[in-house]
């Protein structure tokens, strides 16, 4: 399809009209771009542009090119701008790598811009509250703690300020930069310790922190979603937690009930079935990238050795995803009395099951191997 360029020697930078664009998408999953220019065929390796001070030096590329005026209406709602290098490296070259360093990238984008995008959501305020409501009831006095995922902090902030110490994971090192910074503009940065990392990885820590520094751990609404493989996060968690210690995960459920009804009953079966399949792919989640649901039965399978799942809770259930807010929105009046309602029916059979996302609170249990300790969920 045509579309505006600029280049620069050889490379072609390509600019999206909005962030809902999906080729960007296509070219950053395939990890090629095949074009015609001047009636040659070239391929290319895509790239997405995350600094900011780069993203406006290649707009300033355009507007030479197209006009100020052509330029600020085509990019009024500006999307994602990419890099484009021509290459000959066939587009099935290191698929894994080739998705990690999209997904760095993705959350690099938007790092800076992370919590305006969490606290102008009321659903996904909600999970945010949800969480901390879980994390401040395990972890009690002043923990050194582990986070798998930081992203920009909102979580890692509150249990600085409650006087616990933290050990940030993120696979972005913007997202690290941001929590960073807040820790010092609240006095905790001697309390915060960050390690960029994908969370498969997690097991580089063990040489610096063994199995009795950390005494407990969480990841919540994201980073584990994001890991195609959870059996080394799995394992690197039994080597860094002791007996005991509570690990608290929040994933993106397969079974999300207000979703598969809500669309079913629109006639958009295949959005209703979208977590189905792995991996679920940008526009039948709300992730930026690819990632991978889990139910509850299958994250107890992959931590069952070595912890017990104590607690589930679906959160939301009967109010719907973030990325359906609008239904949300038009009953603002009475959304604290859903909330509540919410609340009891994540925390019971069936809906604890069933919500957009689930939190689960495993305890790490020594010598513990799969499928010797039966299945525990409390209210």
């Amino acid at each position: 399809m045509p579309l505006a360029f600029v280049e620069e020697g050889s490379t072609i930078y390509l600019a999206a009209t909005d962030r809902a664009a999906r080729w960007p998408t296509e070219v950053l999953r395939a990890g090629r771009a095949d074009y015609r220019r001047r009636g040659v065929g070239t391929s290319a390796t895509p790239r997405l542009v995350t600094d900011p001070r780069e993203i406006r030096r290649i707009l300033d590329l355009f507007r030479a090119k197209y006009g100020s005026r052509s330029v600020d209406r085509w990019f009024s709602q500006l999307g994602r701008v990419l890099l484009l290098t021509p290459s000959s490296a066939p587009s099935d070259a290191d698929p894994v790598g080739r998705y990690y360093g999209w997904l760095e990238s993705e959350f690099d984008l938007i790092a800076f811009d992370y919590d305006r995008h969490i606290l102008g959501n009321r659903m996904n305020r909600l999970l945010r509250d949800r969480s901390l409501a879980q994390l401040h009831r395990i972890f009690e006095g002043r923990s050194p703690i582990l986070e798998i995922g930081c992203g920009s902090g909102m979580e890692t902030l509150e249990l600085l300020k409650a006087g616990h110490e933290v050990v940030a994971v993120d696979i972005s090192a913007r997202m690290l930069e941001v929590v960073q910074r807040k820790a010092r503009e609240v006095g905790a940065e001697d309390r915060l310790r960050v390690h960029q990392l994908r969370a498969r990885d997690l097991g580089e820590l063990v040489p610096q922190y063994g199995s009795t520094t950390l005494r407990g751990g969480f990841s919540t609404y994201g980073a584990l979603n994001c890991e195609p493989d959870l059996a080394p996060v799995a394992a690197a968690l039994r080597r860094l937690l002791p007996d005991g210690a509570p690990f608290l995960a929040g994933v993106y459920n397969r079974w999300c009930a207000f979703e598969i009804l809500a669309y079913a009953l629109t006639g958009r079966f295949a959005r209703a079935r979208g977590r189905w399949r792995d991996p679920v792919r940008v526009g039948s989640s709300r992730f930026c990238v690819d990632v991978v649901a889990f139910s509850a039965s299958q994250m107890r399978r992959l931590f069952a050795d070595g912890f017990l799942l104590e607690r589930t809770e679906g959160v939301p259930v009967v109010l719907p995803p973030s990325d359906l807010v609008r239904y949300a929105e038009i009953f603002a009046p009475h959304f604290r009395r859903l909330e509540r309602i919410d609340r009891w029916v994540g925390t019971h059979t069936p809906g604890r099951w069933l919500g957009d996302h689930l939190l689960l609170t495993f305890r790490r249990q020594e010598g513990r191997a799969a499928g010797t300790v039966p299945l525990s969920f409390e209210g």
